[in-house]
């Protein structure tokens, strides 16, 4: 009997002990900044709220003793950030923010009553001063709009400085330098490789149409992230609006240029149609999904 209570007790330990590891990974963006009074003394208790436009999710939190703060996890898109105090105007700022985002806002608050509001319209700086690393983004209307005779999004990489296609035929890319096992790529924190050597076991990489934004990051990239190059794909999400596509991605020869140690142009007309569709979920008389659920 304590022999089997010595086995019940191991059993699970080693279980546990040849579980493979699990990579946790987000796409969630961080702004984070301090606030201060006209004088440049901190302001503790300081109401900040970022509002996303398409979905009006709100996110709110108040400065610390030092006017301090953070909100983190963080859709990407446009926000209205709003800081107010009591005795101070109110400040309103426009930012727009990426997957992975960390951006610093810092804002100085001027004496009057919280009615009156102070709109900054210069916008926030497009430089990541929290920290070093060396990332690449692109939305959908660059993945849509960029003259590439494809619809695949590797070949995209190939715009991103310090990103080249491994020799020898390899499909697989060098970020920086990196080697084949230095590679990942994930969609929506899911990684989509096979962690060997950077080849992608989904179909999912596929559908352009599918993404919001994709980010290449190259160096110096943060904890979660155990690669040289990571490739962080976001997919659309639904908003407020009802809204969709429809396309036909056509490519003919004339088109393509002529391989310069080949007499003739190649051959063959592809079509790629597709739609998407997107909006809140609404079930008439029973459910309103206008702000929680799309």
């Amino acid at each position: 009997m304590p022999r089997f209570l010595d086995l019940l007790l191991v059993a699970p330990l080693v279980l546990l002990l040849a579980a493979p590891p699990l990579a946790g990974q987000t796409t969630f963006a961080t702004i984070t900044g301090i606030v201060t009074d006209s004088g440049g003394a901190v302001v503790p208790g300081a109401e900040v709220e970022a509002t996303h436009v398409k979905s009006n999710y709100r996110y709110a939190v108040v400065t610390n003793e030092v006017g301090h703060y953070t909100i983190g996890q963080l859709r990407e898109g446009e926000y209205v950030l709003r800081f107010h105090a009591q005795g101070f105007k109110a400040v309103v700022q426009h930012v727009e923010l990426v997957a992975q985002d960390l951006r610093r806002i810092d804002v100085r608050l001027e004496l009057g009553t919280p009615e009156t509001t102070i709109e900054v319209s210069a916008g926030a700086t497009l430089i990541e001063t929290e920290a070093a690393r060396i990332s690449d983004a692109k939305d959908t209307r660059a993945l849509n709009t960029l003259p590439l005779n494809t619809r695949q999004l590797w070949d995209y990489l190939s715009l991103t400085p310090g990103v080249v296609q491994a020799g020898a035929g390899s499909a697989n890319r060098r970020f920086s330098g990196s080697r084949l096992n230095q590679a990942d790529a994930s969609i929506d924190g899911i990684t989509v490789s096979n962690g060997r050597d950077g080849t992608q076991v989904s179909p999912l990489v596929s559908y352009v149409e599918s993404f919001q934004e994709f980010r290449v990051d190259m160096a110096n990239n943060t904890a979660e992230f155990g690669a040289i190059g990571q490739v962080t794909v976001v997919s659309k999400s639904g908003t407020n609006e009802l809204h969709g596509s429809l396309f036909d991605y056509y490519s003919t020869p004339f088109f393509r240029a002529r391989n310069p140690f080949s007499p003739t142009r190649g051959s063959g007309i592809r079509h790629l149609p597709g739609g998407s569709a997107g909006g809140p979920v609404r079930i008439p008389k029973i459910y309103d999904g206008r702000n929680r659920t799309f």
